[in-house]
C-alpha cells in the first residue's frame, strides 16, 4: 500500500482555479458571440443600405426608360404632324397657285367677254342630306373698271319623285322650279352685289325630300342696265371638296 498525504486545500485550490478557467472561457465566448454578432448586424445593415440604393436606381432607371419611351413617342407624332402640315401647305399652295391663275386671266379682258360676267357656279355636298353650299363668282372684264351694282336670282329646276298613290293609279309630279326662297332662309332677296373686279356669293340650299334637281338658272341684273340681264344655266353636279 501507498500512502497518499491528505491535502483538502490544494484540492479546493485546483478546483477553484479550474472553475475561474471555466467562467473566463465562457465570458470569453460570450464577448466573441457580442462581437460576431455586432459584425453580422454591421453587414446586414450595410446589405440594406446596398438594397434601397439599388431599388433606388432601378426606378430611375424605370423612369428614364418610361421617359425615352414618351420622347420617342413624341418625336414620332411631332414627325408625322409635320409631314401632314408640310402635305397640307403644299396642297394649299397647288390650290392659291390655280387661284392666281384663274384671277389673272379675268384680269385679262383681251382673252375674255368684255362687262359683266358669270365666271363661276358650283354646288359642294352639305353636312346634313339633302343639303349643300354654293358658290357663285361674278367678275367684270374691262380696260376701265368702275363700281357695279345690282342683284342676283338663283333658281333650281328639277323634277319631284314622290309619287301619290289614287286607287289603282300612280300620279307623278312633273318639273319643278324652286327659287331660292324656297331652299333656304334669307333675309334679303334678290341677292345683292357691288364690285369692281369681282365677288363671292356663298350660300346653303336644302332640297325638299324627293327633290331631284336637273340645272341651276342663275340671272344677273345690272343696275343701271336694265334690259340686259345676265342669265346662264348651268347643269347640277356636285364638287368634291
Amino acid at each position: 500500500m501507498t500512502v497518499v498525504p491528505h491535502t483538502p486545500v490544494r484540492r479546493g485550490v485546483m478546483l477553484a482555479v479550474l472553475t475561474l478557467l471555466g467562467l473566463a472561457a465562457v465570458f470569453a465566448g460570450y464577448l466573441l458571440g457580442q462581437r460576431q454578432s455586432g459584425l453580422d448586424r454591421t453587414y446586414l445593415g450595410v446589405l440594406e443600405d446596398q438594397k434601397r440604393a439599388g431599388e433606388v436606381e432601378v426606378a430611375a432607371l424605370k423612369q428614364r426608360l418610361v421617359d425615352g419611351e414618351l420622347v420617342r413617342e413624341i418625336d414620332q407624332q411631332a414627325a408625322a404632324t409635320l409631314r401632314e402640315n408640310i402635305k397640307t401647305l403644299r396642297d394649299d399652295l397647288g390650290g392659291l397657285k390655280e387661284e392666281v391663275t384663274f384671277y389673272k386671266s379675268l384680269m385679262a379682258p383681251s382673252s375674255l367677254s368684255k362687262g359683266l360676267q358669270i365666271a363661276e357656279f358650283e354646288v359642294f355636298g352639305g353636312e346634313a342630306p339633302d343639303t349643300y353650299n354654293y358658290h357663285l363668282l361674278l367678275t367684270q372684264v374691262a380696260d376701265r373698271r368702275n363700281w357695279i351694282r345690282g342683284d342676283v336670282r338663283i333658281d333650281v329646276i328639277g323634277r319631284q319623285d314622290d309619287r301619290l298613290e289614287k286607287g289603282e293609279h300612280r300620279l307623278e309630279i312633273g318639273e319643278r322650279v324652286l327659287s331660292l326662297t324656297d331652299l333656304t332662309d334669307i333675309d334679303t332677296y334678290p341677292l345683292k352685289f357691288r364690285f369692281r373686279y369681282f365677288q363671292d356669293l356663298s350660300g346653303l340650299l336644302a332640297l325638299p325630300v324627293g327633290f331631284q334637281p336637273e340645272r341651276v338658272v342663275v340671272t344677273v341684273v345690272q343696275q343701271g342696265n336694265r334690259g340686259n340681264d345676265l342669265q346662264q344655266s348651268f347643269e347640277w353636279s356636285v364638287q368634291q371638296d
